[in-house]
């Protein structure tokens, strides 16, 4: 490893072990990657320096990041953004989809890609989605966020079939009002409903779209989240019409190939983790 790269590991690596109060570990860290000119080290050095540091913290110690992360990026942009709304009337929606890998990486221990764009979400060729149901009515009043699987290529189409996994984060608010932040890890390999679906699809819509060339054509394959305000656990896909798909529910609890691995309220303005 090469020395400044061993520098920065073995500086976090005393922080995480010298922390004996797993609350304080955001604060401690934040003083050690401070010190870290992070612009100045290479993509690959960062994707090492995180799964170095993330097989390091304790699951109680990355459970209190995923608490700090929400505190921090959810609760506390969502109110900044909202006070920003009212003056501008623009939309006060936060952008879940860097958070949702965020805590994804928190959960598993599997480090991103170091940087943001097109590819793989972490760096085992993992992909997560997120859809947010708060702050996101449309001006008829509704609300319909969707894990969106697009592809612009034949073979980005066929690589979902694929992934190592699939992470589906959902932030929504439970029945009792509460706001809430759940993620389910999907193995496509073994969820035969899911992927029997997906094939279906390829084979209905995608396959004839990419044999039209001459007009660059792209698909976007959406799984809709469990309901708002319910305690349902499956994805739906299919509007049932003639010319669609016939509705289908898509288990993600409870069932071969698909588990709930994170769960979090906020009860009381505190956040709760009762799945990690």
């Amino acid at each position: 490893m090469e020395n400044r790269l061993k520098a920065y590991c073995d500086k976090m690596a005393e922080i995480i072990q010298k922390n004996k109060t797993p609350n304080t570990i955001s604060m401690e860290l934040l003083q050690g990657t401070t010190s870290i000119e992070i612009s100045k080290v290479a993509v690959e050095d960062r994707v090492v320096i995180s799964n170095y540091v993330l097989k390091l913290l304790s699951k109680e110690q990355r459970k209190q990041l995923a608490i700090s992360l929400i505190e921090e990026q959810v609760l506390k942009q969502r109110s900044l953004l909202s006070h920003w709304s009212t003056i501008t009337a623009q939309s006060s929606m936060i952008d879940t989809g860097y958070i949702a890998q965020h805590l994804v990486s928190l959960q598993t221990q599997i480090a991103g890609q170091g940087m943001r764009g097109k590819g793989d979400d972490l760096c085992d060729s993992s992909e997560v989605k997120a859809a947010n149901f708060l702050d996101s009515l449309d001006k008829n009043g509704a609300t319909a966020p969707r894990w969106n699987f697009t592809a612009v290529t034949k073979d980005i189409m066929e690589r979902f079939l694929d992934y190592k996994a699939i992470y589906l984060l959902s932030i929504d608010n439970n029945p009792d009002g509460d706001f809430r932040i759940r993620i389910w890890k999907v193995n496509i390999h073994e969820h035969t409903i899911l992927r029997n679906r997906y094939i279906e699809w390829m084979n209905k819509l995608g396959y004839p779209k990419f044999a039209d060339t001459a007009n660059k054509p792209s698909v976007n394959f959406q799984l809709f989240p469990p309901n708002n305000g319910t305690n349902e656990n499956f994805a739906r896909h299919g509007n049932g019409r003639a010319n669609g798909f016939p509705k289908l529910h898509i288990p993600l609890e409870n069932t071969p190939g698909s588990e709930l691995i994170f769960k979090a309220e906020i009860i009381n303005n505190q956040v709760i983790i009762s799945q990690f």
